[in-house]
């Protein structure tokens, strides 16, 4: 089985955690943790005492931000457990993607995860306004 993790600085990881469960329902192995400046204990705490408590599961921690506080924290994990996969620039569509598996997660399907969910920011005000163009043109 698959534990995910969601890391963020604020409250974006809990955010994205409810809209996923507005999505798709209650969703048992995501957990979501947020990075505050006056935290007693500090996020990579936080999740690595999760991770203590789940060695048997292969672990897909998402970040918000490639090289941010928080991903740096989850970085130092990398190399005490093996087992977990880290990721940064999480959107909607990445965890949908992850929490929608509960077999082991190849390093192929982490690459199709990350261009499928690439392809999903799309700037709508230019489709829209090449779709006006066209039907003017015509």
């Amino acid at each position: 089985m698959n534990l995910l993790i969601l890391a963020s600085h604020g409250q974006l990881a809990q955010g994205m955690k409810q809209t996923l469960q507005m999505i798709i329902g209650e969703v048992d192995n995501l957990h979501a943790f947020s990075a505050f400046r006056d935290d007693d204990q500090s996020i990579k705490e936080k999740v690595q005492q999760l991770i203590e408590e789940n060695t048997e599961k292969d672990i897909y921690i998402l970040t918000d931000i490639l090289g941010g506080s928080v991903n740096t924290e989850m970085i130092q994990l990398l190399k005490e457990y093996p087992q977990v996969h880290l990721l940064a620039g999480i959107n909607l569509p990445l965890v949908l993607l992850f929490a929608s598996q509960s077999k082991k997660i190849t390093e192929e399907q982490i690459n199709d995860f990350i261009s499928e969910s690439q392809t999903a920011i799309v700037n709508c005000s230019k489709i829209i306004k090449e779709k006006q163009l066209k039907e003017e043109e015509l």
